[in-house]
């Protein structure tokens, strides 16, 4: 949602370190709750594209307020603490343009 991150290649170069295994069952999980969708990859037939549904872009207000939260205890990555300091200037504006970005 925040790290335009879309191949299950992405997700496992990802910091966390997530085992393959682990990976696709969550992306499974996921896919069958209809939070995500996989596609055809524009530039490679070897790849799948998972993107978000309608029902997971509908979760950007809870992750936002989650991050809110996080910010307040946890070290969160330096993208989303800048992006929460802006964002919390006017937290509708940010959540429409936000949602408006990931239906693309």
């Amino acid at each position: 949602m925040f790290n335009k991150k879309g191949t299950y290649g992405d997700f496992l170069k990802s910091e966390e370190g997530i085992a393959t295994n682990i990976l696709a069952s969550r992306l499974q999980s996921l896919e069958e709750n209809g939070l995500i969708e996989k596609s055809d990859h524009p530039d490679s037939k070897a790849k799948v594209l998972y993107m978000l549904t309608q029902k997971g872009i509908d979760l950007l207000p809870v992750f936002f307020e989650i991050y809110i939260w996080a910010e307040k205890y946890f070290d969160i990555p330096k993208e989303i603490k800048a992006a929460l300091k802006e964002a919390k200037k006017d937290k509708e504006s940010f959540i429409r343009s936000k949602t408006k970005e990931l239906r693309k």
